[in-house]
């Protein structure tokens, strides 16, 4: 009930119109339980009579109330519909949002395809349950409870008959709501797994060509397929019997007042009510199937509560997720003009692992450039995100200027830093849109110049449409060089203080690296930057060389001091150079 309270904590935003909906759900159900009250009066006082003038008044009326009922049926209908899509807008709204929100941490633990199912699927799920549910439902318990009265006043000896059989149904009930919970959780975790499996094929679908794993991904695809359909089927099983069973249950109510009901009219007279007519036998049972039908819209919500609980709880899961990396209450401004980086005794280590960066302490110069070196998993990424505050210390301070980067708030501190990762990301528009991103109000000449910096302004002249080519989703229409050009460009557009290169040039070919360096020593000119490299041989010209192990410093300088020390960044550039630096006997013995 907890999670159904929290998604109707939706619906009253819009009080006014889910109350709408509620007085039209209303007023159409009074409408059809006035229809049996006139086919009594009809039949007992017209029929009886043979008031044949009569006749066409008492059809007339029966043909209005069904006439209003459905005018207000499409009324409800229009209200709901759209009520439900400005809590579907709402809820998703809100879980884009949090997962915006959400730290790096979040995402390493998680699918994209399962997440997704949750903004899309489970969503929708949760949607029945608050409008189909909380109307429906509503509506339902005013119709057992007006009918259940009129049957109570009319003869109380078949209501009672009636309504016997109800605490067993709703027994039985909650044993299957109970039960099928659980059944229906494991339906949504099987189309989450679904949703990353489809995701995974899309996005690695040239992998899949180039290893031939058509196969391997179709037996994947089909197990999965497989397991959903028996999670399903097993939900659904239940209900086939749960559902027709408690139908059974209720008809032995129905059977029983028409044996009573019978007897009631050979006799022609009933207990404490006297006179028992076939009109008020017709207008009784009629009402017995009016009960009965919101009992069986209650058992079904039920089911269908089942099924929203379980995505329910997959959605507040995401919601209720804690932020670990947060603004502060009143952060700080971003320092202006050149700033210089400090790491102070800095430690971090991811959930479950040893530490990754211990005890660090390194200085970025305002306006020079860093480069961090170092074997794969030494840290340096690490440190990078530490700076962008993708992950908060877990000792020691990141400091800008003297400011640490978690008195800050986050879009004012990334909003002043341009980070270029090894995998570029573009969004799927035009060159143009992707540009923009750093600098919605820039003029085209802005953008010219930025490209130009970038060395990228000639391939974007050659494309279709030039700035207004549409390069497909993660810029799948261009090559890796240009794509990086173009986020290096944006990071030109966006003219931070501090910049950020992790391992830009890693995936491209020697001439591309040339090319893709001449626009990062456009980039980095008066900013401070920091550098992630593996190839020796794009960083020689940094002001300063960290090389980096285990999370520790082993070395730092610049290229010929390193290269002079003999250490292990010179044996770095040798593996990769296959070239031995040159030894001066007279240097050696002064370090000796």
């Amino acid at each position: 009930m907890h999670t159904i309270w929290r998604v109707s904590g939706y619906l009253f935003r819009y009080k006014g119109m889910f109350a709408l909906t509620l007085a039209l759900a209303l007023g159409s159900t009074l409408f059809f339980i006035a229809i049996p009250q006139i086919i009594k009066v009809l039949l007992d006082e017209v029929v009886a009579a043979r008031r044949g003038d009569l006749l066409l008044w008492g059809v007339g009326g029966i043909t209005l109330c069904y006439l209003l009922r459905e005018v207000l049926n499409s009324m409800r209908i229009r209200v709901n519909n759209t009520l439900e899509q400005r809590v579907l807008v709402d809820l998703r709204r809100d879980l884009h949002a949090k997962l915006l929100d959400l730290p790096i941490s979040f995402y390493d633990r998680r699918k994209s395809g399962e997440i997704a199912s949750r903004v899309i699927e489970d969503v929708q799920n949760v949607e029945r349950v608050i409008l189909d549910g909380t109307e429906q439902g509503l509506v339902a318990i005013l119709t057992v409870g007006g009918i259940a009265a009129l049957l109570f006043v009319q003869q109380p000896i078949l209501a009672g008959l009636v309504v016997l059989p109800l605490p067993i149904v709703l027994w039985l009930a909650s044993l299957h709501f109970k039960a099928t919970r659980k059944n229906w959780k494991a339906v949504r975790e099987s189309s989450g797994e679904m949703s990353s499996l489809l995701v995974e094929d899309i996005q690695g679908n040239r992998l899949i060509h180039s290893f031939a794993l058509r196969g391997r991904e179709s037996a994947r695809f089909a197990a999965i397929a497989e397991e959903l359909r028996t999670r399903t089927l097993r939900a659904m099983f239940r209900w086939s019997v749960h559902g027709p069973g408690s139908s059974f249950i209720m008809s032995l109510g129905t059977v029983a007042v028409v044996g009573l009901g019978g007897w009631y009219l050979i006799e022609g007279r009933a207990p404490f009510t006297g006179e028992f007519t076939f009109g008020s036998f017709v207008a009784f049972f009629a009402y017995c199937a009016m009960l009965y039908q919101p009992i069986g819209t209650l058992n079904n919500l039920n089911h269908m509560f089942a099924a929203g609980k379980a995505s329910g709880e997959r959605v507040f899961e995401i919601l209720d997720h804690p932020v670990e990396v947060a603004d502060p209450a009143q952060p700080q401004p971003f320092p202006r003009g050149l700033v210089e980086v400090r790491y102070a005794g800095v430690s971090f280590c991811y959930p479950e692992r040893a530490a990754v960066v211990e005890g660090l302490d390194l200085v970025l110069p305002a306006g020079k450039v860093t480069a961090l070196v170092g074997h794969t998993g030494a840290g340096k990424t690490t440190i990078a995100n530490l700076l962008l505050r993708y992950y908060d210390v877990t000792a020691g301070a990141v400091t800008i200027h003297g400011t640490d980067v978690r008195a800050m708030a986050l879009e004012d501190l990334r909003g002043h830093i341009g980070y270029v990762a090894q995998d570029p990301f573009l969004f799927d528009g035009t060159v143009e849109d992707n540009l923009r991103l750093a600098r919605p109000g820039a003029s085209e000449a802005d953008l010219v110049a930025a490209l130009e910096a970038a060395a990228a302004w000639d391939f974007v002249q050659a494309l279709p449409d030039g700035l207004r080519t549409l390069i497909g989703e993660r810029g799948i229409r261009l090559s890796m060089g240009e794509k990086q050009r173009l986020t290096i460009a944006r990071v030109i557009l966006k003219n931070p203080p501090l910049v950020v290169l992790d391992e830009a040039t890693a995936s491209v070919d020697t001439l591309t690296e040339s090319r893709i360096q001449r626009a990062i020593d456009a980039l980095v000119r008066e900013r401070t930057t920091l550098v992630i490299a593996h190839r020796l041989s794009t960083v020689r010209k940094a002001d300063q060389i960290v090389v980096i192990e285990k999370g520790c410093i082993l070395e730092r300088g610049t290229h010929d001091e390193l290269i002079a020390a003999r250490g292990h960044y010179a044996d770095l550039w040798r593996v990769q150079t296959d070239v031995i630096p040159e030894f001066d006997p007279v240097d050696d013995a002064t370090r000796a």
